[in-house]
C-alpha cells in the first residue's frame, strides 16, 4: 500500500498552500526590516583596518613589533672602538630582560652598523630596569665604520611585568682610575628590598667635556642580600682619552629567575655592612 492514502493527498495541496503563506510573511518582514535584500539595499560592513607604524630597522624574523618600541635613545657617542648608548624605559612595566638591536646610520639614513651580540653578551642584554630608569648599553665598532649621525634602540625579545619594585640598589663613592691599557670605575654599591636574587647588573657612564656620553663599562655582581653593601670594579679593558670622566653608574637588580650571567660563587666577592 502506498504511504500517501486518499485523504492524505487531499490534505496535502492544503498544507503546501499554508506554508507559502507564512513564507510570504516572514520574507515580507524581512525585506521590510533590511535583513535580506538585493546588493544595493545597505552597504556590507567591511573588515576593521589597523594602520600599523614603518619599522625603524629593515624587517627580519627577530624584528620586533610595534608594541617593543619601548625604550627611548637619550644619549650616545662613539670613542676608543665603542659606541655607547643610554636609553629609559618609556613604559609604565618593569622590564625582567629584553635582548635589544643597536643601530646607527649615516646623515643619508644608511646603516652602518647593527648589532644584538649573543644571549651571553651583557652589550646588548637589559635586566632588572624599571619604568622611567635608564641603561647603558654598547657596540664595539671598528675604524671602518663610517660617520654614525643617528643611533635606534630597539628590543627584540622581552619578559616584563608590573607591579611595584620596592628592591634596590645604590652607588656612591664613584673613581675612575687610568691605565695605560685599562679602564676602572671603582664604586661602593647597596642593595636594599625584599625578594633580591643577590645579582646585581651595573653600567657605569662616562662623558666627555661637554657632558655627552662617551663609554659604557658593564658588569655584573653576586652576593647582594637586604642592606649589604661591597665595593666593586668595573674594568673597560683598553684606555680612554683623557677628556672622558664618570659621570654616574647606574645599578639594578636581577630579578629572581632571569639568568644573571655571572660565573662563580659568593665566597669571591666579599660583602660588608
Amino acid at each position: 500500500m502506498s504511504p500517501w492514502d486518499a485523504r492524505q493527498r487531499r490534505s496535502w495541496p492544503v498544507t503546501a498552500g499554508m506554508g507559502l503563506v507564512l513564507l510570504g510573511f516572514v520574507a515580507g518582514f524581512q525585506l521590510l526590516s533590511g535583513v535580506i535584500g538585493d546588493d544595493h539595499d545597505a552597504e556590507a560592513p567591511g573588515p576593521t583596518v589597523t594602520v600599523l607604524p614603518t619599522p625603524t630597522v629593515p624587517a627580519d624574523p627577530d624584528q620586533p613589533d610595534e608594541e617593543y618600541s619601548m625604550l627611548e635613545v637619550v644619549g650616545w657617542g662613539r670613542a676608543s672602538g665603542q659606541l655607547a648608548v643610554v636609553v629609559r624605559n618609556n613604559t609604565d612595566t618593569h622590564i625582567n630582560s629584553a635582548r635589544v638591536r643597536i643601530t646607527g646610520v649615516d646623515v643619508n639614513g644608511t646603516m652602518v652598523v647593527t648589532t644584538t651580540g649573543t644571549p651571553r653578551d651583557v652589550c646588548c642584554t637589559i635586566v632588572g630596569l624599571p619604568p622611567g630608569k635608564e641603561y647603558g648599553l654598547f657596540a664595539p665598532v671598528g675604524d671602518d665604520v663610517g660617520e654614525i649621525a643617528e643611533v635606534d634602540v630597539q628590543a627584540i625579545s622581552t619578559r616584563v611585568r608590573r607591579g611595584p619594585t620596592r628592591a634596590r640598589v645604590s652607588a656612591s663613592d664613584l673613581a675612575l682610575k687610568r691605565f695605560d691599557d685599562d679602564t676602572v670605575v671603582t664604586a661602593r654599591l647597596t642593595a636594599r628590598g625584599p625578594r633580591l636574587s643577590g645579582f646585581v647588573a651595573v653600567q657605569a657612564i662616562l662623558v666627555d667635556q661637554s657632558g655627552e656620553v662617551a663609554q659604557v663599562i658593564s658588569g655584573r655582581y653576586y652576593c647582594f642580600g637586604d642592606r649589604t653593601t661591597a665595593a666593586i670594579r668595573l674594568r673597560l679593558f683598553h684606555a680612554v682619552p683623557d677628556r672622558l670622566r664618570v659621570r654616574r653608574v647606574l645599578a639594578y637588580p636581577v630579578p629572581v629567575g632571569v639568568l644573571p650571567r655571572v660565573p662563580g660563587e659568593c665566597a669571591r666577592t666579599r660583602a660588608v655592612s
